[in-house]
């Protein structure tokens, strides 16, 4: 079989076009054996982190917080705010390879979110 293009489908809204070239180079996820891990403990632990992050690098006042999804670029967020859920993106200051990044992302983003 030869690959034209692929279309992704990730799920509700999150589709689109992958050229054969860009498939074909493709590699999984560094985070992807983390990613239960990671999820588990940020919601566990750190919900009020996630929650100044989002003021922060999405500019979303939230109430409560939950880490949906998590990747070497950044991650997913699911926001409880005075006008409703919202889901946002946040990106990673710089991309990471392992969770020990991953983890000093995340102080350095907390520090730099403290700051102002």
């Amino acid at each position: 079989m030869d690959v034209l293009d692929v279309y992704y489908v990730g799920g509700f809204g999150v589709m689109g076009w992958v050229a054969a070239s860009e498939y074909s180079q493709a590699q999984s996820d560094p985070l992807a054996e983390h990613r239960s891990d990671i999820l588990q403990h940020m919601n566990a632990v750190h919900k009020d982190a996630l929650i100044l992050l989002a003021k922060r690098f999405a500019g979303i006042e939230a109430q409560e917080a939950e880490m949906t999804s998590v990747d070497r670029l950044g991650f997913h967020v699911r926001l409880k705010t005075q006008d409703g859920m919202h889901g946002a993106r946040i990106a990673f200051l710089r991309e990471v390879s392992d969770s020990t990044q991953t983890r000093e992302v995340f102080v350095e983003m907390v520090r730099q979110a403290r700051q102002g």
